[in-house]
């Protein structure tokens, strides 16, 4: 099985790797620095074939809000839509779980998403930007709990909760 990081690839990644790995992660503490390069060093080297990572309408690019929350926006358009003209539940879910994994990659974990539960509070607009907000709550030994917002015109649209296990990266070979 291969390994998420190799050393000497990047020093700093690395080190984020093995505080995640080896330690509890003080997620009250919030995420490091180096949250977001280590988050794009595992997007590339474990989500590189991923449609969230690969679809240019779909791949969410982060920032620090705080030590614990990353931040994305995202207008969705009129293709995106379902009933009434309001975006796809669906589609929120997706892009939700897909900040939810993030979040979790960018504290050096690699984690697959094991109950996901939304509440949907209100219509999401087409045209309109929408924020997502996500961090990660708590971590039970190799279980972790993630919370996500949509956001739109600073309205709460969608909450979620999510469980995820935490996985080793499998080589391309691996079955």
């Amino acid at each position: 099985m291969q390994k998420v990081w190799e050393p000497g690839s990047n020093v700093r990644f690395e080190l984020a790797r093995r505080q995640a790995m080896n330690t509890k992660v003080d997620l009250k503490r919030g995420m490091p620095a180096q949250s977001l390069r280590c988050l794009e060093a595992l997007r590339k080297r474990g989500h590189s074939q991923c449609m969230a990572y690969l679809h240019p309408e779909f791949k969410l690019d982060f920032k620090l809000e705080d030590e614990r929350v990353l931040t994305s926006q995202v207008t969705f358009t009129e293709k995106m839509t379902s009933f009434n003209r309001m975006v796809h539940g669906g589609l929120q879910s997706f892009l939700i779980d897909q900040a939810m994994t993030c979040a979790l990659m960018g504290v050096g974990v690699f984690a697959a998403t094991c109950e996901l539960n939304l509440r949907y509070r209100s219509s999401v607009e087409v045209g309109m930007p929408v924020t997502i907000r996500v961090w990660v709550e708590r971590r039970y030994r190799t279980i972790y709990e993630v919370e996500a917002e949509l956001l739109q015109a600073d309205k709460i649209c969608t909450h979620a909760h999510a469980k995820f296990f935490e996985q080793d990266l499998k080589s391309e070979g691996d079955a």
